[in-house]
């Protein structure tokens, strides 16, 4: 690809991804408020798209707890498993995160790789970052748990979710890749479209065939110069 082609495609995809980066905040005021994540991209032939919907359901100014529910309704090339989510700024401060839900686990300051450390995440797999693509949450599938969170601040002053709104699936496409990118408010202008951008994350076993062909590479270019010698 000529340079200036390659930089407009990965200009193209980031400006794609930071779109969705910067989805407007969200705000629970009150009890029973609900608000939904929605996360929609294409990759290597698959189509992803979940809903992680959340009602707040009793609060203190402690605590507070979120009935969860988390919705896979990907399609196309791949397994398309997700496996974990994460909420990048939660106003007050938190200080635990914990499910009711043996398979589902919760965490404050937390790596979701292509995004860094998060306030809050939770995941379907080892840990925020991925794992078994057995433990994920499959096409076509949903769980519903209830989340609690504890600050040492208010929270009823109300809690704020603010974005990027990060998603990891495992297995996607073609090449089983990983693949994360950013979601928004289901229902906020601009919200709602697919996203071309995101982050690939090779599996292990694919960095290794990527390392193995580097230092091959490295043996082939030596050997001339041995030669020489």
């Amino acid at each position: 690809m000529k340079p200036m082609i390659r930089w407009a495609a990965v200009a193209a995809a980031t400006c794609a991804f930071a779109a969705q980066a910067g989805a407007s905040p969200v705000v629970f005021s009150a009890l029973n408020q609900s608000d939904t994540l929605l996360f929609s991209a294409s990759q290597d032939g698959a189509t992803l798209n979940a809903t992680v919907k959340f009602t707040l359901t009793s609060w203190t100014a402690t605590s507070a707890t979120f009935a969860t529910v988390v919705t896979n309704s990907s399609s196309g090339a791949g397994g398309n498993t997700l496996m974990s989510f994460g909420i990048d700024t939660v106003t007050p401060t938190l200080t635990g995160a914990s499910t009711s839900s043996p398979a589902w686990s919760a965490g404050i300051n937390a790596t979701l790789p292509s995004f860094q450390k998060v306030d809050l995440c939770i995941w379907d797999s080892n840990n925020c970052s991925g794992g078994n693509i057995n433990d994920g949450l499959g096409e076509g599938a949903s769980a519903s748990f209830n989340l609690l969170l504890t600050t040492s601040g208010n929270f009823l002053q109300g809690i704020t979710f603010a974005s990027p709104y990060g998603i990891k699936f495992q297995d996607v496409g073609r090449t089983g890749q990983s693949f994360e990118f950013a979601g928004c408010i289901q229902g906020q202008d601009g919200c709602g479209g697919a996203t071309t951008g995101g982050t690939t994350v090779p599996e292990p076993n694919v960095l290794a065939l990527i390392a193995i062909g580097a230092l091959a590479a490295g043996l082939t270019r030596r050997t001339p110069s041995a030669r020489r010698a």
